[in-house]
């Protein structure tokens, strides 16, 4: 039998709020003043799909497996295709984090009337980057046993070879401090390195965020 990971998928979404609100605007600019009724626009179209409103707790949204209702509680996802379809807001909490450039964009636009910290001054406080697996750390350790003064000698060493699917990423930052992130991969036909040490340095950066805030809230109370 052959694995398959699902590859990373970047979609949009928006509440019931949202929808109402895009429907609201497009019969103003259309001039269909009349077919907003009570406040909720009765039919519109979004993403080039037409959206037709059941009651004031209910959208119909046409999707690629039929007519589906979008309640108050749900939301509206756009795929990657163009297709729409809702998904109740738990599911979608559970399966969808806030793409990191828009989190950012987010903030910038609701939350930036003070000093705050960002994540190019995240980037700036890394002074390099060290990655190593948990095989190459027992090789080391191995090395040094054998060799305390750097006069390399033969050695030997065991180690199991789940450590080989363990990556580290150490952090120097440039006051010296030093974080680490890790990642480990469940199964050994899904390893890859590109991805694990990507992994691991994300970790490692969100090591810095509170010291970062903690540096900057300690500067404000002064």
């Amino acid at each position: 039998m052959t694995q398959f990971r699902k590859k990373p998928v970047v979609i949009t979404a928006i509440t019931f709020d949202q929808l109402v609100t895009h429907g609201t605007e497009r019969c103003n600019a259309e001039g269909r003043q009349s077919n907003i009724v009570n406040g909720m626009p009765w039919s519109f179209s979004y993403a080039g799909h037409p959206i037709t409103h059941e009651n004031d707790d209910c959208y119909l949204i046409p999707t690629l497996e039929g007519t589906m209702k979008m309640g108050r509680d749900d939301m509206l996802i756009t795929g990657v295709k163009g297709e729409i379809y809702p998904c109740k807001r738990d599911i979608f909490e559970a399966t969808y984090d806030l793409a990191p450039a828009d989190l950012e964009q987010e903030i910038q636009a609701k939350a930036d009337k003070g000093p705050r910290v960002t994540p190019a001054a995240l980037k700036d406080e890394i002074a390099s980057a060290h990655f190593f697996t948990g095989f190459d750390g027992a090789a080391g350790a191995a090395y040094n046993e054998a060799s305390p003064d750097g006069v390399l000698r033969q050695f030997s060493f065991e180690a199991p070879p789940a450590l080989s699917l363990l990556t580290f990423c150490v952090l120097v930052l440039r006051n010296g401090f030093t974080v680490i992130g890790h990642s480990a991969c469940a199964s050994p036909e899904n390893y890859n390195k590109e991805i694990g040490e990507r992994i691991a340095r994300e970790n490692a950066e969100r090591q810095i965020w509170p010291l970062l805030g903690f540096r900057l809230r300690d500067e404000l109370a002064r």
